[in-house]
């Protein structure tokens, strides 16, 4: 069996969020978006564009590239991202490891709909692997919100064949892992995560699933095997409306045998489109440095 590190931060120590507002729409999610890195992002990376079939791509120090890639996949619920928040944690983790950052823009609904995400994801890591980008040297997934939702898609998919080697880590925040949003237990977080946003987030998942049943595992990953995947960092805030759903795949993780690391942190950690501050999600963001640096190691 794998092993399995559980800790939850319950303090009363007041946390910063961004909240959500009741008039937040997928117009509002759209105009939050940021296609460019911020301007801190700008001034710590040599950043540089590039198409790979269909996707529009950012690299953080591609320079580094032989030393680790960290392949980041965006929050947004499938309509928007990346965000601020995403952009930061990708620089941090890039910086702190002296690697290489991968941000996928994978297109988005309503004009894009499933399998689009997936696929954008897929085709560029075919493109790195087939020109040796993602050979020689281990390499992280990591993703939050739908973007973590969809890195474990992802890792589920590629144990399936040969062509694109498998992430050596899973780096995974608040995923949207069940389209359906069915989980029983979601109403435990009814109280902080108002109904609006369960409205706006069943909407966003009818806009990018189109005729795909939200049940499918490539939209609902938490309907599939989580046999096999690669070690991984798992977490979710205590106010997350994903957070029964975490819990729910933490346990499927530990029955197969995932090396697995997991936290709950106080406040959300879901869809911030500016990343929050304090003492617990600094340590958050020291356990997944931790196992990214493992991985890149070859440990």
């Amino acid at each position: 069996m794998g092993r399995v590190r559980d800790a939850v931060i319950t303090g009363a120590r007041a946390v910063r969020r961004i909240p959500i507002p009741s008039a937040l729409t997928h117009q509002a999610l759209r105009e939050a978006r940021s296609p460019q890195p911020p301007s801190h992002v700008l001034k710590s990376h040599a950043v540089e564009h590039e198409m790979i079939g269909r996707s529009r791509t950012v690299w953080l120090d591609r320079h580094r590239a032989d030393r680790g890639i960290i392949v980041y996949l965006h929050g947004g619920a499938y309509v928007s991202g990346p965000f601020a928040s995403d952009w930061t944690w990708l620089s941090k983790q890039a910086d702190a490891h002296d690697c290489a950052g991968l941000m996928i823009d994978y297109r988005n609904a309503p004009d894009h709909q499933h399998p689009v995400a997936r696929d954008d994801a897929e085709a560029v890591l075919a493109a790195l692997a087939a020109d040796g980008r993602l050979t020689g040297q281990p390499w992280v997934l990591a993703g939050q919100h739908s973007g973590g939702g969809l890195a474990v898609v992802v890792a589920r998919r590629l144990r399936e064949q040969t062509e694109i080697p498998a992430p050596a880590a899973l780096i995974v925040m608040s995923p949207w892992l069940d389209l359906e949003l069915s989980n029983a237990g979601i109403t435990e977080t009814d109280q902080v995560d108002p109904v609006h946003e369960r409205r706006l987030l069943k909407d966003a998942a009818r806009r990018y699933a189109g005729r795909t049943a939200l049940d499918d595992p490539d939209l609902s990953p938490i309907n599939a095997s989580l046999e096999g995947l690669p070690s991984m960092h798992l977490s979710a805030g205590l106010r997350d409306l994903f957070l029964s759903d975490v819990r729910v795949a933490k346990l499927q993780l530990e029955e197969n045998g995932v090396d697995l690391d997991y936290r709950e942190i106080s406040g959300r950690l879901g869809l911030q489109l500016i990343m929050r501050k304090g003492e617990d999600i600094e340590r958050l963001h020291r356990e997944q440095s931790e196992l990214i640096g493992r991985v890149l190691a070859g440990e």
